[in-house]
């Protein structure tokens, strides 16, 4: 394929070199396959191209059906038709292949000037490898882990963040159509070719009202400068949105964070496994992420990514939270002496703070610092609204978790937060946002937990039981699962069930680590209320994560009156909150 070449043919442009196809001037979306398929058929106008040459083609080096290629074909002969297209432009030569119909002139000169860009909502999607390489799926991610981080940091321009994107790594898709699920105006997509140590970059800002492209270029870069890379395509996206940037956003949409190429690349793919949220590859985010501060000890981005990947192994694995969260909280304060404006590190910093410390005005400044640098931090948002809820401040946590899941719709753990935040606000919206939450999908077991609790508040205590049994048969190896049934079953009257739960959570104590707040639950249930108090002081010193929430969890509600209450709310940290929870009706 010539890169410079453009082609006209019966009302549509082909631009080679921006690999993008207009239709009167007006830019036609199209999926990079379909375009790599077209672009192969342009070749050799009037000739017929086997499907196997097609194929070779258009997935180098890659195993495709020839399904996949009809496919193929038939999205590009809709997105033709559909453009205006007045004629059948691919012919299929039975039991042969395809051939491009019509007149195709070649000409010089840039293509026709394209519409003017105006979104004020966007999806960055994970670039698309051209080629057979698995090496750059890590690249592809990292690439728009980078640019969302970057554009987060703008106040005028709402980006979906990374969590949101990252389903759709290595998968086809219509970026208009992404859009539309993501609730955005418009979508970036882009793809990766490699050559050697050579990089080039095409994206193409797709407008998810019109369903075809705004604007598209193509970048040449080497491995070995990926953070200028950025830099051009962050400046370049800017210009085209005619964002009206402060001195201080323009700064940090540019600022590359080493100029160690090889750090650079450690920190991509740690970026790459942490957004994985397994245990596993939290612990290989670790380990990249060391390495690439060992390449490069003033790498703030790195020691963010420690911080990120440390506060998250609690609940992913199980890892005490003595050991994790302290050395969260000196990675998160290491990245912010180097760089005080990663919102990432104030984030991860004020969670640690917040869960295993409860410093409560550590934690409140450090969130609010975050989302003063990014506004568009769904993370931010959504961890904060926990803290409002731990103080009581119920309207203001159910406000910024709506605003963590306007940034971010489609995030089943969001979703799931929300209900939370309702449920510890004792409001009865929570029990319809867990069903709407299980309308994304009936097997995430968090909005089945929270389901069964709500119903629970409720005094529906056998369809509490139902769910929270549903919960613990998705997720058998959890710990907070078993807890939660064990207590609704206790509450029902299967005290005898719920025993043997309990049994089953201290034999597991000796083996691995369990929350002491968990197996309070059980006790406090099945009316132990000094055991439980017993195990709710241990997990003060354990720094356990449901510690924060004594004073508002419905769960801790047959302790209040105990006479060690107030001194079990001093040694958490809570004395200043021990009214009990007021019931809110919110909007």
């Amino acid at each position: 394929m010539r890169e410079g070449r453009i082609v006209e043919l019966d009302g549509f442009t082909v631009d080679f070199g921006g690999r993008l196809l207009l239709r009167d001037g007006r830019p036609v979306s199209l999926t990079p396959k379909a375009f790599d398929t077209l672009a192969a058929l342009l070749e050799r106008p009037g000739e017929v191209l086997g499907k196997e040459e097609l194929l070779a083609r258009v997935w180098p080096g890659a195993f495709v059906e020839e399904a996949i290629l009809t496919q193929n074909i038939y999205t590009l002969r809709k997105a033709l038709q559909e453009a205006g297209g007045t004629r059948t432009y691919i012919e299929t030569i039975p039991r042969r292949g395809y051939r491009f119909a019509g007149p195709v002139v070649e000409r010089r000169g840039a293509p026709p000037p394209q519409r003017e860009a105006r979104v004020s909502s966007l999806a960055v999607l994970p670039f698309e490898p051209l080629a057979a390489n698995a090496d750059d799926a890590y690249l592809g991610l990292g690439l728009a882990d980078s640019l969302i981080g970057r554009l987060a940091n703008l106040r005028r321009i709402t980006v979906r963040p990374t969590s949101a994107v990252r389903r759709y790594l290595g998968v086809e898709r219509d970026p208009a159509e992404v859009g539309r699920l993501l609730q955005v105006d418009a979508v970036l997509d882009g793809t990766i070719r490699r050559s050697g140590d050579s990089l080039r970059i095409s994206v193409q800002l797709v407008s998810v009202r019109d369903d075809a492209s705004w604007w598209a270029t193509h970048f040449d870069a080497r491995t070995t400068d990926l953070f200028a890379l950025e830099d051009k395509i962050s400046q370049k996206l800017a210009d085209e949105l005619q964002l009206r940037l402060s001195h201080q956003e323009r700064d940090r949409l540019t600022r590359s964070a080493t100029r160690n190429p090889e750090a650079y690349d450690a920190y991509l793919r740690g970026r790459y496994f942490w957004n994985r949220r397994t245990f596993e590859g939290l612990s290989k985010g670790i380990e990249l992420f060391h390495r690439a501060i060992e390449l490069d000890p003033g790498l703030a981005p790195a020691y963010a990514g420690l911080a990120d990947c440390r506060v998250l192994l609690p609940f992913y694995g199980a890892v005490p939270p003595r050991d994790a969260f302290p050395q969260a909280i000196t990675a998160a304060e290491r990245a912010l002496a180097l760089d005080d404006s990663l919102a990432e590190a104030h984030t991860s910093l004020a969670y640690a703070r917040f869960i295993y410390e409860r410093s409560w005005e550590e934690a409140e400044r450090a969130f609010q610092r975050a989302l003063e640098l990014a506004p568009g931090y769904a993370t931010a948002h959504q961890w904060y609204a926990f803290l409002h809820s731990a103080l009581g401040r119920h309207e203001a946590a159910i406000l910024q978790a709506r605003k963590a899941l306007e940034l971010d719709p489609l995030s089943l753990v969001i979703n799931s937060d929300l209900g939370m935040v309702l449920c510890f606000a004792r409001d009865a919206a929570a029990l319809e946002q867990f069903r709407r939450t299980l309308e994304l999908d009936p097997s995430f077991a968090y909005a089945r937990f929270g389901l069964g609790l709500s119903l629970q508040q409720q005094g529906r205590m056998d369809d509490a039981v139902g769910e929270l049994g549903l919960a613990a048969a998705m997720a058998p190896d959890s710990p907070v699962m078993q807890a939660a049934l064990g207590q609704a079953l206790a509450w029902a009257g299967r005290t005898e069930e719920a025993r043997q739960i309990l049994a089953r959570l201290e034999e597991r104590s000796t083996r691995e680590p369990v929350e002491a707040s968990l197996v309070a639950f059980l006790w406090t249930a099945l009316g132990e209320r000094d055991r439980a108090i017993d195990c709710l002081e241990e997990a003060c010193d354990q720094g356990a994560r449901f510690v924060a929430f004594l004073t508002v969890w419905s769960i801790y509600d047959p302790l209040r009156d105990h006479p060690r209450w107030p001194a079990l709310l001093q040694r958490a940290g809570l004395v200043s909150l021990a009214a009990a929870p007021v019931t809110l009706e919110c909007q």
